[in-house]
């Protein structure tokens, strides 16, 4: 299994391999490569000499296609999205597992998966298939979610591509605000370079504009000013969520989320820990790790007991707030707005 930078310095060359199987958890650089592998691949005449196939095709169409004759005498690339060689007979497995050992002396074929979950670690098929892949000549790569600042850096680069500057501290505040997905960062910050004129500055106040929020970002804000003791701020951002049909339950949830950080955090801090050092701890992805470093800043103001007392609060009212989410909703919200209430109260003069 190749990295990351080693495919795409093979691709960059012109080094194409006769089979690709791109997996790993982040869609948008799954796909994004295979787009990159068929640029490269077929550069001409893509209507006769490519192929894409979806995820419900058979393995008999993708080698029917795989080792079809080219009419324009160029190769063929076929791209197959998806195909299930988890769940699919144990004979198309191994057929599957023989076309890739054998492949065609000219053709590509690029299975990559932005849809379907694989895992890498534990599926002894996916095992098996790397070996076979390998074993032709082809290439494995997997493709995981970014750190925080590598998404930050490649947001300011490609930023800096469009002509306007991005700064990194930005770049890490637009993904606070707008969630760790890259097909949703690059589609805002074509937004953004839209918005601004070339040599522009993109600041916090942009982002704030153009950008639109992730219910999760929108929560936050409601648990900051919880801790600022913004109460206005607090109940308009509530009834916003609320009028845009999020559910109780929902808010309640990411609320729980908010304050469990906290206490990880703070639990870590007093045993001498960083705040990061917590992550692999508790399972946090490397593109999430700024939630516990916004839950350091968050909750140093906050006493232990305080926290507790929140904590309680939270899980008194989870059954209120989801028992009613299949009702009306009216009883649900004013049981989150007690929850609230009570959490304003417990945070009063939190965070200054």
């Amino acid at each position: 299994m190749i990295e990351e930078h080693d495919l795409k310095a093979t691709i960059s060359r012109g080094s194409i391999k006769p089979v690709y199987l791109l997996v790993g958890n982040d869609p948008y650089l799954t796909k994004h490569y295979a787009n990159l592998i068929v640029k490269k691949a077929v550069p001409q005449n893509p209507d006769f000499n490519l192929f894409t196939m979806q995820e419900n095709c058979s393995l008999q169409d993708i080698y029917d296609r795989y080792f079809q004759f080219s009419f324009t005498g160029e190769r063929i690339c076929v791209l197959a999205s998806n195909f299930d060689f988890e769940g699919c007979p144990i004979a198309a497995f191994k057929e599957l597992q023989a076309l890739v050992e054998s492949p065609h002396d000219c053709n590509i074929l690029v299975l990559y998966y932005d849809v379907l979950e694989i895992n890498t670690k534990k599926s002894d098929r996916f095992k098996k298939l790397l070996k076979s892949v390998e074993k032709g000549g082809g290439v494995v790569c997997e493709l995981n979610h970014k750190t925080e600042t590598e998404l930050a850096k490649m947001l300011s680069s490609a930023a800096a591509k469009r002509h306007r500057s991005l700064e990194l501290a930005t770049s890490k505040y637009m993904i606070s605000v707008c969630g760790t997905d890259l097909n949703i960062l690059i589609n805002e910050l074509e937004k953004l370079c839209s918005f601004t004129k070339e040599d522009a500055v993109i600041d916090k106040e942009t982002v704030d504009l153009i950008c639109v929020k992730t219910v999760e970002a929108s929560v936050y804000d409601i648990s900051r000013y919880m801790l600022q003791g913004k109460s206005e701020k607090v109940f308009h951002s509530l009834n916003n969520l609320l009028a845009e049909g999020v559910s109780p339950a929902e808010i309640h949830a990411l609320i729980t989320s908010t304050y469990v950080d906290i206490f990880r955090v703070k639990a870590a801090i007093d045993a001498g820990k960083k705040p990061d050092s917590i992550a692999a701890d508790f399972g946090y992805p490397a593109n999430r790790i700024f939630v516990l470093n916004n839950a350091a800043r968050d909750g140093r103001y906050l006493s232990q007991s305080q926290i507790g007392n929140i904590l309680s609060e939270i899980f008194k009212s989870d059954s209120a707030i989801k028992n009613n989410t299949k009702l009306s909703g009216n009883s649900s919200s004013t049981a989150l707005e007690i929850l609230i209430t009570k959490i304003l109260k417990i945070t009063a003069g939190g965070l200054k």
